[in-house]
């Protein structure tokens, strides 16, 4: 996870994307069914409560751990305003708090932690007492807010493919963990006040701080959003892999 990637604005535009996310509920469908017995949950990269809220809604204690105190900000608010009390949320790392055991770990599109290393899967299989759920994406030609046609557009190069599940199933095999997967599709739109705010939106991604791309951007952005009541969307259908194992004896993490 990364400290400094979510600042306060792309975590309020993450948080408005929610509202138009069937994500949560296509993840749960497929995790509380085996998790009944579950009482205690581990969010790793949680973010602002995407899983942990729906998750704490449905009885389980969660804990919900981010390294973004602006996600956790938000998460907090989204407590309060429901009167949750059963998620206890911390800002930390992987690995800089300690963390008791519980009995599922989640790990939902948190890319850092899977990229080539055994030591996060290892990790999670310690610490968790009955299941672990890594939620990643699936299919490396997997488009990124239109980057496919924006990087030609506006850098002259590609938008490189993306790793994907695949790397990270075949570390788990090698460790002497045969997971189970599920690919899941699902909509996480985008909305916006108005053009200005989504030009903003995509400089800020693509890091961006000059005007000169602003022309390019609103011709092509003019042309994929969709006129809202509230102003405009930006429709992304995804698709991810759920890998999830039961706790596997006699690992140590690294």
């Amino acid at each position: 996870m990364k400290k400094n990637y979510w600042n306060r604005i792309k975590a309020r535009w993450y948080r408005r994307g929610l509202e138009y996310s069937n994500f949560a509920q296509t993840v749960l469908t497929k995790i509380l069914p085996l998790t009944e017995e579950c009482r205690s949950f581990l969010d790793v990269g949680a973010g602002c409560g995407t899983l942990s809220i729906p998750l704490a809604r449905a009885g389980k204690r969660v804990t919900a751990l981010d390294p973004s105190p602006h996600m956790i900000e938000i998460l907090k608010e989204d407590m309060k305003r429901l009167g949750i009390k059963n998620i206890r949320p911390i800002v930390a790392e992987w690995g800089e708090r300690k963390i008791p055991p519980h009995d599922v770990v989640i790990c939902a599109n948190v890319p850092e932690l899977l990229k080539g290393s055994e030591r996060f899967p290892l990790e999670a299989n310690s610490l968790a007492r009955k299941f672990v759920f890594l939620i990643t994406s699936a299919g490396p030609e997997q488009d990124k807010f239109y980057y496919k046609e924006l990087y030609p557009l506006l850098f002259n190069k590609p938008f490189n493919k993306r790793e994907d599940y695949l790397k990270t199933y075949t570390t788990l095999h090698s460790l002497g963990i045969f997971a189970n997967v599920e690919i899941i599709e699902y909509d996480f739109d985008q909305p916006f006040k108005d053009m200005d705010e989504a030009v903003e939106f995509w400089k800020e991604y693509l890091g961006i701080v000059t005007e000169e791309f602003d022309e390019k951007l609103r011709a092509f952005l003019s042309k994929r959003l969709e006129p809202i009541q509230d102003g405009l969307l930006a429709r992304f259908h995804k698709r991810s892999a759920i890998i999830w194992w039961r706790k596997v004896g006699g690992l140590k993490a690294v």
